[in-house]
C-alpha cells in the first residue's frame, strides 16, 4: 500500500463544509482503479490533514492522471489558505 499524509491548513469556517466535500468526492475517488481510502484528521491543536491511500505507487500516478483527481484538486485549493503539504509512504508491515 502507498499512503500519503498531507498536512492542510483550512480556510476560516470551511470545516463542515469541507467535511461534506470529502465525503463526496471520495465517492468519486472510489470509482478509480487503485484508490483505497481517504480520511481527513484533526490534531489535539486544531490542524488539519489528510490520509490518502492507494494500492501501490503506480496507481497513485495513475490517479493523478484522471479528469476526475484534476477537478477534485482544483477544488481542493478552494478550501485551503495554503498549498498541500504531502508526505508519501510505503507501508512495509501490517
Amino acid at each position: 500500500m502507498y499512503v500519503a499524509l498531507i498536512d492542510i491548513e483550512l480556510k476560516e469556517n470551511a470545516e463542515d463544509e469541507f467535511k461534506a466535500w470529502i465525503a463526496e468526492t471520495n465517492k468519486v475517488l472510489l470509482k478509480l482503479p487503485g484508490f483505497v481510502n481517504r480520511r481527513l484528521i484533526k490534531s489535539d491543536d486544531g490542524k488539519h490533514g489528510l490520509i490518502v491511500e492507494f494500492a501501490d505507487k503506480e496507481s497513485h500516478a495513475k490517479i493523478h492522471q484522471t479528469k476526475e483527481h484534476d477537478e477534485i484538486r482544483r477544488q481542493l485549493t478552494g478550501f485551503l489558505k495554503k498549498a498541500p503539504s504531502p508526505n508519501f509512504y510505503q507501508v512495509i508491515s501490517q
